[in-house]
Parts: C-alpha cells; sequence; structure tokens
C-alpha cells in the first residue's frame, strides 16, 4: 500500500460553530451543476495535496456531497474525475525526472521525494473519498484509489526506458555510498508492488520478498 514518509494533516477553512446544510434530496435534480461542481472541489482539493500537502476546502462539506453524489448513483463521474486528476499530476511529477541532475544522489532524492509527494497526496485523496472507495468500486469492479495511484507511478516512472535507465545507473554507482538512498528505492519498488517485477531489467526479488533494482 501506498506509504508516505510524513504524517497527513488536513486544513479546513470551516469555522468551529458554523453549520452545513441537510442535503435536499432533490437538489441533484433540480441543480444539475451538482455534481459537475462536487467534482471540481475535488479536483481542486487533489491538486492541492500535491501542491502543498493539505487543502484549504471545508472538510465536512466535501465529505457530504461525496458521499450525496455517490449515493445518487453518479459515482462514475466523480471516479473519472479522480482518475484524471491523479494522472495528470503524476505526469506533470514524472516529466522533469527526464532531465533530472546528472548527480547520482541528487537524481535519487528528486525521484523519492517526488514519490513520496505522489504517495501522500493518492492517500489523502482516499481519506475524501471513503465511500466511493468502499461502495461505488467495489460494486463497479473499478480499481481501488490506491491501486490507481500505483498503476500511474509505475507506467510513469518505471516503464519510462530514461528514467528507468537513470534509476539503473545512479542505483548501480551509489551502492556503498549513499545507501539510505538506495534503501528509499528499494522500499518505493516493494510498495509499488508485484507487477513491477514485468517492467524489464528493473528489478530482482531477494529471498526475503523484497525487491532491489537490479545490478551487482
Amino acid at each position: 500500500m501506498l506509504q508516505a514518509s510524513s504524517p497527513v494533516e488536513y486544513k479546513s477553512t470551516r469555522r468551529r460553530n458554523s453549520k452545513i446544510e441537510p442535503f435536499q434530496h432533490n437538489k441533484l435534480i433540480k441543480d444539475p451543476g451538482f455534481v459537475p461542481r462536487v467534482c471540481n472541489a475535488v479536483t481542486q482539493a487533489i491538486c492541492e495535496f500535491y501542491a502543498q500537502g493539505s487543502t484549504n476546502l471545508p472538510l465536512e462539506r466535501l465529505y457530504r456531497d461525496v458521499y450525496n453524489v455517490v449515493l445518487h448513483k453518479k459515482g462514475e463521474e466523480l471516479y473519472k474525475a479522480m482518475e484524471i486528476t491523479l494522472t495528470s499530476k503524476v505526469q506533470s511529477l514524472c516529466r522533469p525526472l527526464d532531465a533530472a541532475p546528472e548527480d547520482d544522489a541528487l537524481f535519487l532524492q528528486e525521484l523519492l521525494a517526488k514519490w513520496n509527494c505522489h504517495a501522500r497526496a493518492v492517500k489523502m485523496t482516499h481519506d475524501i473519498l471513503p465511500y466511493l472507495d468502499r461502495t461505488f468500486i467495489p460494486t463497479n469492479r473499478r480499481m481501488p484509489i490506491h491501486e490507481v495511484g500505483l498503476h500511474l507511478w509505475r507506467d510513469n516512472m518505471a516503464r519510462s526506458d530514461k528514467i528507468r535507465a537513470r534509476l539503473i545507473q545512479a542505483v548501480r554507482r551509489q551502492r556503498g555510498g549513499e545507501e539510505e538512498l538506495v534503501h528509499g528505492v528499494n522500499k518505493m519498488l516493494t510498495e509499488l508492488g508485484a507487477e513491477v517485477m514485468n517492467v524489464p531489467h528493473l528489478c530482482f526479488r531477494d529471498s526475503a520478498g523484497k525487491l532491489h533494482v537490479a545490478g551487482p
């Protein structure tokens, strides 16, 4: 499962004594803009998770709106918004790695920092969409949110020929040096799961079941 390097904290702009109006069950019928607004709010929250590690949106209202969107059989729109946003953010994170610093240690530091940013954001995304993950996803046989995060990182990082070659080269050179960085990369690969083994020449599994970047 995705793990972040630091505890997840959320910020909410809701005042302590403020009240959230009860949801009107005919609102989805009377207000065709309700679902798009909720999808936009979820998109904004995810973008803020990547940018600042928190969101300024009122979380209690967001939870309630997400719940009602799923309850009224509109979970597909919400799921697509989540998936599209995560895809875009992962692509933005991985794109600069193609032109990462020549220094091996700096490259690995940048890679792991981006991985931790992604892992933290995916966890936060899951935390604001619990009802989507518990009901819509299993009922409609969609990929769970944390698996979407793993899948996207594998496709955009591990399956990139440039990044993969750079990663293998950097780890080989760092063995016996910055072992903490090598350990961090191996931990990332283990968290990515068994499917990463299908990436050619990237890693191998030791006798304890842990994954390591390929090379001597």
